[in-house]
């Protein structure tokens, strides 16, 4: 069955899945508190890594919501387990912590602008 707005909401708040997403948005955190200062718009993506990791309880509820609606995890098949009692999505976690550092920039608030056509 193709995922919908249904499955990925049900999702979304299982709370075996939020685990998942806080081990992965540590992870990227890290990830992001760790790379080269050089990197282009570092200091907004480690400003963002460093509320997550003082806060990540904070976070899990507001990506869970959203992620669950991007490609490295809606292009899984999202199921329900009924002897679990839990909503099951084929994602792997490399998959979500992908998804995750794809959209670092946006959630750090990076505004890039694109110079007019010349």
């Amino acid at each position: 069955m193709a995922n919908d707005a249904y499955t990925q909401t049900a999702l979304s708040r299982d709370l075996n899945f939020q685990q998942r997403v806080r081990a992965n948005l540590m992870s990227v955190a890290w990830t992001v508190l760790d790379e080269d200062v050089s990197t282009e718009f570092h200091s907004q993506r480690a400003s963002f890594a460093r509320l997550v990791v003082n806060n990540p309880d904070g976070y899990v509820q507001t990506v869970s919501a959203w992620v669950v609606m991007r490609p490295g995890v809606f292009n899984f098949e999202t199921t329900y387990n009924f002897p679990a009692n839990a909503f099951i999505s084929a994602t792997g976690d490399p998959d979500i912590s992908g998804q995750l550092l794809a959209d670092w920039n946006d959630l750090a608030g990076v505004i890039t602008t694109v110079p007019p056509p010349v």
